[in-house]
């Protein structure tokens, strides 16, 4: 895990990927919360290579700087410079990928799975992960660049 301690929004970062040594390139575009670590597994090469048919796992330790009651994942496949939604679902609380409500200053630990179906496209991207609060401002952010392949 990588500590990130209070660096400015849009500076490169690494995360660590569980299954090997190699790293993988990212950057914060938080402005309501600070990541401290994320995890992406399995992944062992930069960018990290989705192979069709095989489940991922998301884990990002946070602190958020506002309460909120709830939150919500939006995710978006960034492709030739255009965002484009990619179907999560949203209810970060309903589907108990953090414990809500959120407290400002605490520590906490988001966890999400995604399944890289075989109908996604071959391609190089970058991939906008937020989760936001109740008011859709960002509780965290992260960019990260994906490869998705057979």
């Amino acid at each position: 895990m990588v500590d990130v301690n209070n660096k400015s929004v849009m500076t490169a970062f690494h995360i660590p990927c569980l299954s090997s040594a190699l790293t993988s390139s990212y950057v914060s575009c938080s402005l309501g919360g600070k990541i401290n670590s994320l995890d992406l597994s399995p992944c062992d090469s930069d960018p990290c290579v989705l192979h069709h048919g095989t489940n991922y796992t998301a884990k990002v330790n946070f602190t958020a700087l506002e309460n909120s009651v709830a939150a919500k994942t939006v995710v978006h496949g960034i492709i030739g410079g255009v965002p484009v939604p990619f179907p999560v679902p949203s209810d970060c609380c309903n589907n108990h990928n953090l414990k809500c409500p959120v407290t400002s200053g605490v520590t906490d630990l988001y966890t999400n799975y995604v399944y890289c179906s075989p109908s996604y496209p071959q391609l190089r991207l970058a991939v906008k992960w937020e989760v936001q609060d109740d008011n859709g401002k960002d509780i965290f952010c992260f960019i990260v660049p994906l490869s998705i392949q057979n």
